[in-house]
């Protein structure tokens, strides 16, 4: 999974992620000394997209995968206490003022997350929200710099978008704040938030990272681009979604471009509403309530590792 510290550990409420981290990298450590070869692979923590069909080993991952993308005897899923575990942490709140109606941060660039800085332009809210293009190649694996790649992606696949790539393309990469400025402090300053998930094009499986769990533990509301069911799988684990609030409809929409539409026409619907003082306090609620969902679940993270790297042993030895 690479680093056991990522940036996002530098803010409240993920110091729990590298301890939890190396608790899960000690288990497959310590399970895999019962074989030759090592036959239990942790999937990335991270958010990710499984593509495993050796079927040599065990998958354990905190994604839901379907039986058409790997069948359930090569893989073993964490309970919910895996999120409590590794995103768990406490947030101190501070009152302020809102500024802007939204943030939107976009790091990786790809298509669709380029399609977003696009859509923003064009439905003019651009200027309403906190927005962040950062353009991270780094998975790209290209020789190329990241303005060569934006211009490719424009003429490849956006080209539709011509208007707001001239308006754009000399602004890239972009920040609307200030760079030492932490993502939490952006949330608590915006109406709400717009979380462009780690994977949203694969409703094959349900996986969340960072991004979701710091909305759901500050006090403002949000929309999730992510893959089908997403929002549904964190009401499923008991997190309030604010259903009262925001219109999550867009969940059950199987195509990723037509779910962003959706989601688009949300925002527009959201940027004419005003955070109220009752709004705020029923958000305060709900991220009182997550905040302690998430500590109720990491109170049996070791116990929950433990147990699920056991039912990976048996599974290897079936193989």
């Amino acid at each position: 999974m690479g680093q056991l510290s990522p940036w996002f550990t530098i803010e409240p409420g993920f110091s729990n992620f590298a301890p939890s981290c190396k608790y899960l990298f000690s288990q497959v450590a310590s399970v895999n000394l019962q074989f030759q070869n090592p036959k239990i692979k942790l999937l990335e923590i991270d958010a990710y997209r499984p593509n495993y069909y050796q079927h040599t080993d065990i998958l354990v991952t905190n994604n839901w995968i379907s039986p058409a993308m790997l069948e359930s005897q090569y893989y073993e899923q964490f309970p919910d206490s895996f999120y409590g575990g590794v995103y768990g942490g406490q947030v101190p709140v501070e009152s302020v003022a809102t500024t802007k109606k939204f943030n939107c941060f976009i790091n990786r660039m790809d298509p669709i997350r380029q399609s977003w800085l696009y859509q923003l332009i064009r439905r003019n809210l651009f200027e309403l929200g906190y927005v962040s293009f950062n353009m991270d190649i780094s998975r790209h694996g290209t020789q190329d710099t990241p303005l060569q790649v934006f211009e490719q992606q424009f003429r490849q696949h956006l080209d539709i978008f011509g208007p707001e790539h001239d308006f754009i393309k000399s602004q890239v990469p972009y920040r609307s704040f200030d760079v030492n400025t932490l993502p939490d402090q952006i949330i608590m300053q915006s109406n709400f938030s717009i979380v462009l998930e780690t994977y949203f094009d694969c409703n094959e499986i349900i996986t969340y990272s960072e991004k979701i769990f710091r909305c759901l533990k500050l006090p403002r509301p949000w929309v999730m681009f992510a893959m089908k069911h997403a929002v549904q799988g964190l009401r499923d684990m008991g997190f309030d979604v604010l259903d009262d609030l925001v219109d999550h409809s867009y969940d059950t929409i199987d195509f990723a471009i037509n779910r962003q539409v959706a989601i688009l026409d949300q925002i527009e619907v959201m940027c004419e509403n005003q955070l109220t003082t009752s709004i705020i306090a029923r958000c305060e609620e709900a991220a009182e309530h997550n905040q302690k969902l998430l500590s109720k679940l990491s109170n049996t993270f070791n116990k929950d590792v433990d147990d699920t790297f056991k039912r990976a042993v048996a599974k290897c030895l079936q193989l």
